[in-house]
This record gives C-alpha cells, structure tokens and sequence, in this order.
C-alpha cells in the first residue's frame, strides 16, 4: 500500500475508535438544573486563560520557539477555535433558538471526549503547522503540544466539575 492510503488508513480507524467513545444517553422527559451559579461556560474566561498561559510557555520554553508572540497567537487562535466549536455546533442545531438555551440545555461541561476530540484534531495541528519552522526538533514540539493540550484538558474537565453542578430533574 502506499503512503497516502496508509494514513488514510489511520485516520479511518482513529475516526472510529472516537464514535464509539461518545456516550449516547438520552434522558426522556428530563430537564437539566444548575445547582450553582455558574454554568461552565460562565467560567470559560479564567479557565481558557490558564490554558492558553501554561500551553504558551511550555511551547514557547521546552522545544525553544524562539517567537514568543508568534507562539502566543497559534495557542490563542487554536484554543479559541477548540473552545468555541463545540457552541457554534449547537447553535447550528435547529431546536436552540437562542445561547442561553443551549447553555441550559444539559450538562454541557466543556471538556469531554467531544473536546479532546477537539483538540486532536483542530488545535495541536494548527499550533504544530505555524510553529514547526521556528524549533530545532519537530518531535519535541509535537510531543510538547499533545502534553501541555492533555494536562490543559484535565485541568479545565476537574474544574468544570468541581465548580458547576447540576442534576436531571
């Protein structure tokens, strides 16, 4: 086989393996209620801000971007497409009419299988792609990338769930 179906291959098999994961629960005549004040996407700010803060300055520190600016726009624009996809998803979904109502809707904890999914695909490409000219190992990007992405991750879902609660009523 040659190169190209190979990775057409991979990406068919890793596509898969995400379907699979996503939970499919359907909660009948059931209507999620906050418990707290804030919602998830309430706390966005202060958490997407310590995301972008920690991913910065172990991309910029550890393979040596040597562009510190540079470095801070790619994590910014590819946090922000990874952090507001998934609402632009919802708000294309025909049964919400307005935000507040797709904040409402459910348990939409920002950080899930759905996100990492995000991030893998959406946001460690972009930041490798306007980076990768700018270090002198490509392997230490890559891998510092996918690290700082997967303690950011699990930073941001045991805050989400630590500081918003809810339960289906």
């Amino acid at each position: 086989m040659n190169a190209k179906r190979i990775r057409h291959n991979k990406l068919v098999v890793v596509a898969i393996i995400y379907i699979a994961l996503i939970p499919a629960a359907a909660y009948a005549d059931s209507s999620w209620c906050w418990l707290t004040d804030n919602r998830p996407f309430d706390i966005l700010p202060p958490v997407a801000l310590a995301t972008i803060v920690i991913e910065v300055l172990a991309i910029w520190l550890i393979p040596h971007t040597e562009k510190f600016i540079k470095t801070a726009i790619a994590v910014i624009l590819a946090n922000a497409a990874s952090f507001l996809l998934p609402y632009a998803i919802c708000l294309n979904d025909p049964v919400y009419h307005d935000f507040d109502r797709v904040l409402d809707a459910g348990p939409n904890y920002i950080v899930g299988i759905g996100f990492l999914m995000l991030t893998f695909m959406i946001e460690i490409p972009i930041v490798y792609n306007l980076l990768k000219k700018h270090v002198e190992s490509r392997r230490k990007l890559l891998w510092t990338i996918v690290g700082s992405n997967i303690i950011t991750t699990v930073m941001v879902a045991i805050v989400e769930r630590v500081v918003t609660d809810g339960y289906w009523v």
